[in-house]
């Protein structure tokens, strides 16, 4: 009985155990399950084939594949692949920056219901970066990200009627915003509150 608990905690204590080698071939048997599926039509897994090219993990980092799955899942409706192709436009780390791009990919993760989709196209139309600037739009989709309780989008409004951009100046509104960003947990918007000791 005795001989039979160590085998097992020898055993157990072993499973524990990892190796460079052996994280490198889990992320390659993931990679190939994630390519078989993505070739099979699952669009999950065409953005995970996605983000694993674009990260060089399970397979060799190779951007212009990255965004060939992400494509091909954002037009079958995925926004997670929408938003990782805007952030490589908007970001220009991996390919050549273009604000247009990054917009057009923001703007497709917003019309398929993404927050996210939704900020990042308001904070283009905000700052011109990609579409000509427009206060009233960045105010009508940080709107729609606020809608699904996006804490960056009411900061972002908040922020908007303090400073009366694209807006009058409205104090009250300015505050309310900044509260309900804040209790979101988002700390610029509390650190605003606070700074004019006002509440959240």
């Amino acid at each position: 009985m005795i001989v039979g608990l160590w085998v097992v905690l020898l055993v157990v204590q072993g499973c524990g155990r990892s190796s460079a080698g052996a994280k490198a071939r889990t992320a390659e048997v993931y990679f190939e399950q994630s390519l078989a599926r993505a070739e099979f039509g699952d669009v999950g897994a065409m953005h995970d084939v996605g983000v694993l090219y674009e990260m060089g993990e399970g397979v060799e980092a190779d951007v212009e594949r990255a965004i060939g799955w992400y494509e091909r899942a954002a037009g079958e409706g995925n926004p997670a692949s929408a938003i990782n192709l805007g952030n490589l436009y908007h970001f220009g780390e991996l390919v050549e920056r273009d604000g247009a791009a990054a917009a057009r990919w923001y703007r497709r993760a917003a019309e398929l219901g993404s927050a996210q989709g939704m900020l990042n196209l308001g904070v283009a139309y905000a700052g011109g970066d990609g579409v000509e600037q427009d206060d009233a739009e960045a105010m009508r989709w940080y709107r729609h990200a606020a809608a699904l309780d996006d804490m960056f989008a009411m900061h972002n409004i908040g922020w908007m009627y303090a400073n009366g951009e694209g807006v009058e100046v409205d104090e009250a509104q300015g505050a309310e915003w900044m509260r309900r960003s804040a209790r979101w947990g988002y700390t610029p918007a509390q650190e605003w509150l606070v700074g004019r000791g006002l509440e959240w």
